[in-house]
């Protein structure tokens, strides 16, 4: 879950959290032992925090949510090896993580945590074309890693469980799984003026992190500078 999603947790002590807004509409999801609620908005699918009843820190807070999030400014503790807690998580699987097709084409098989959107794609190995990471408001919230394959190359499953948001231009179309939360696909459409509409058109962006079994380092990453391609900056 936390791989999907690209946590980064800060733990603060009751008296210093506090929710200015919204309070009461974040959804849950849990899944284990369903001893923690992972809190998204069910309106742009931000993963905002988690809450757990178990001993330790109570509240987790997605510090990707603060305002003015710089990923390089903050200094990180050791990775948590949440994956090895039992029961150990499977993704939903109807065929093999990672096949190959000839020797230039891969299917790579990804879904979201709890399955009900679920695709196959096809691409040269991402090991060779490499992902994109964008620092645009949404994506670095969701600490989304994209790549650009055509929308023939996909079969998308479960679409009717995605939910999509779209906000500014109205372009991008984030669309997460309305259960769980995890960002799937961009579905993306022509923006209103046609700027760089050839660059989009037929194409189906899908979020790295979503692959079974995919070993996000060994991926080179492009980075895109989204929160200042246009206009004015993003405002809550």
């Amino acid at each position: 879950m936390a791989e999907q999603k690209g946590y980064l947790w800060a733990f603060p002590s009751p008296n210093d959290f506090v929710v200015e807004k919204g309070d009461g509409t974040l959804k849950d999801y849990h899944f284990g032992k369903k001893t923690i609620a992972h809190k998204f908005c069910p309106n742009c699918g931000t993963a905002v925090m988690a809450e757990r009843g178990n001993e330790g820190p109570s509240t987790g807070i997605n510090v990707r949510t603060f305002k003015d999030f710089d990923e390089e400014k903050y200094e990180k503790t050791p990775p948590y090896n949440g994956a090895g807690l039992e029961p150990h998580y499977a993704p939903p699987a109807d065929g093999p993580e990672v096949s190959d097709l000839d020797r230039t084409t891969k299917c790579y098989r990804g879904s979201c945590h709890c399955g009900k959107v679920s695709y196959d794609l096809q691409s040269q190995p991402l090991e060779e074309i490499g992902i994109l990471s964008c620092n645009c408001s949404i994506c670095s919230r969701n600490a989304d890693l994209w790549v650009y394959p055509m929308e023939k190359d996909v079969k998308l499953r479960g679409e009717n469980h995605l939910t999509v948001y779209r906000f500014g231009r109205k372009v991008g179309g984030h669309a997460f799984c309305s259960t769980c939360g995890v960002p799937v696909v961009n579905k993306l459409r022509p923006p209103p003026d046609g700027d760089a509409a050839e660059g989009i058109a037929g194409r189906l962006p899908v979020n790295v992190r979503t692959i079974n079994g995919i070993d996000l380092n060994a991926l080179p990453v492009n980075k895109a500078d989204g929160k200042n391609l246009r206009g004015d900056p993003y405002e809550v």
